[in-house]
């Protein structure tokens, strides 16, 4: 054997090696599209994408325009910001601390639970609920029913 066949035959450690080179680069980029896969599944909510339909299935009943228990208007950011006759409803960034998510959170057996009438909300909605008051409760360029 020519030091050139030597050379023009991939060596079997060699190709191993390559192997297992190719192998754990395809599975790091596996690993990196699933992780970013799963960045955008859970991503960044958007108020109106997200959170107003929500708000417009299952609050602005009892919570809008034509009715306002406990005066409180959930149609607009300016009247969400608000809050009703109980104060507040909104604390951006903090969840726990926030009415709209607290009752909504509620077990279905609570008299406190929002929606008073009608299904709760289902685990998806909550947890979208959370997810956009913890991170700031934007509302982007929505505005609402007006002051």
């Amino acid at each position: 054997m020519t030091a050139l066949d030597s050379t023009a035959r991939p060596q079997p450690r060699r190709l191993r090696a390559a192997l297992l080179i190719v192998f754990a680069t395809t599975a790091a980029l596996a690993v990196g599209l699933l992780r970013g896969g799963e960045a955008r599944a859970q991503g960044s909510v958007r108020f109106e994408r997200d959170v107003l339909p929500i708000l417009e299935a299952k609050c602005v009943t009892c919570h809008g325009p034509e009715d306002q228990f406990n005066e409180l208007r959930l149609d607009s950011k300016e009247r969400i910001l608000r809050g009703g006759k109980n104060g507040k409803v909104l604390v951006p960034g903090s969840p726990d601390q926030s009415p709209i998510y607290v009752r909504v959170s509620l077990p279905p057996d609570d008299l406190d639970i929002m929606p008073a009438e009608g299904d709760p909300l289902t685990a998806a909605q909550v947890d979208t609920l959370r997810r956009w008051i913890a991170e700031g409760a934007e509302f982007g360029s929505w505005s609402g029913a007006g002051g």
